[in-house]
């Protein structure tokens, strides 16, 4: 045999076939196209992470602020299926939220959803003016409650879809205003939690909130006290 041909056979050996294969969202987005990979071998995808902008996944241009972040999990014939994996807001759009003369409360809560997954929250409270440090914690504590109740009731593809569509970031704000006036209650992250992340039970949540009020009460009464003037 001649070295060309030799060169040849090698060559053919080698050489893999590559096929286009499609990436799909889950029903949530109406399994729409979210791209294509050029692949010779598809499982060799499984387990890549996508981020795609929300305005491209809803068409609304009021959505640019925030990411989606998919995984590919399922091979389908040449299809590839991912599943949502996490949410997060742009560092420009959490940068026009927070004001002169506003106060940022930033938050990481751990919790677990109805279908089993542990996941990290990072949240954000921007009030429209200056408050008490009691007040900052009255709002924390009464954002955690609602954060952990919401999250225990619905799956991890739900949580993402009340984001999305803004609901529970609505239903915060009108909740968290009745303690103080606030411009912003955002979800900065939402992802998976790491295995050593420590979740944050409901029932803890409100008895913190319980013992704070508490304590406040204790303080207030005892500023109470001291301010009273002296018997002649």
């Amino acid at each position: 045999m001649s070295k060309d041909q030799s060169k040849k056979g090698l060559a053919r050996v080698n050489t893999a076939r590559k096929i286009w294969y499609r990436i799909v969202s889950p029903k949530l987005f109406g399994q729409m196209e979210l791209g294509e990979t050029y692949l010779t071998s598809p499982e060799g995808a499984i387990g890549r992470n996508l981020k795609i902008n929300l305005k491209d996944l809803t068409g609304n241009m009021k959505d640019q602020n925030a990411y989606v972040k998919f995984t590919i999990d399922e091979l389908e014939g040449t299809t590839l299926k991912a599943s949502i994996s996490g949410y997060e807001l742009t560092a420009t759009s959490v940068k026009r939220m927070v004001r002169k003369s506003t106060d940022r409360l930033d938050d990481y809560l751990v919790f677990k959803t109805k279908d089993g997954k542990n996941v990290v929250i990072k949240t954000l409270l921007v009030t429209q003016s200056k408050a008490q440090r009691s007040v900052q914690k009255q709002l924390r504590q009464k954002m955690k409650a609602f954060l952990a109740e919401e999250v225990k009731n619905n799956t991890f593809e739900t949580v993402v879809g009340n984001l999305v569509t803004r609901k529970t970031q609505m239903t915060l704000k009108k909740l968290l205003y009745k303690i103080y006036p606030i411009n912003e209650a955002a979800v900065r992250v939402l992802g998976f939690a790491k295995n050593n992340a420590v979740e944050m039970q409901v029932e803890e949540s409100k008895a913190a909130a319980a013992e704070e009020e508490s304590t406040e009460e204790m303080e207030a009464s005892g500023e109470d006290e001291t301010a009273l003037p002296e018997a002649a």
